[in-house]
């Protein structure tokens, strides 16, 4: 199987190899401008499919690149909103302390007020 350089990346190929270790045995090459797969299933049964499934795969993964490519910038601010020393509002125009909060208030256990 040849899949164009210009449409996956390198490290998303080697993820979907990764998938299909446990069915198959993989082996990865590149030319110029494609990468080389050879795909030898584990289970003669399996032969007809696995290419298609490798393709879907592949897909997935790049797909999921993607994904967290664009999602990036929030998922970093919702982890440093999470660590942040202050709580800030959603609107960024009040911020508290939270020295402002009184240890009754923050070891309160869940399940004894709501179980």
């Amino acid at each position: 199987m040849k899949l164009s350089k210009e449409l996956y990346n390198k490290d998303t190929l080697i993820k979907t190899a990764y998938v299909f270790t446990d069915r198959a045995y993989i082996h990865l090459d590149m030319d110029e401008s494609d990468y080389i797969v050879e795909i030898i299933p584990k289970d003669t049964t399996d032969s007809g499919i696995i290419y298609k499934e490798f393709e879907n795969e592949l897909i997935f993964q790049e797909a999921r690149k993607t994904i967290a490519t664009d999602t990036k910038t929030i998922r970093e601010m919702i982890i440093a909103r999470a660590f942040a020393s202050t709580m800030v509002s959603i609107d960024g125009l009040e911020e508290t302390s939270q020295n402002d909060y009184s240890a009754d208030e923050i070891l309160k256990d869940w399940f004894e007020e709501n179980g």
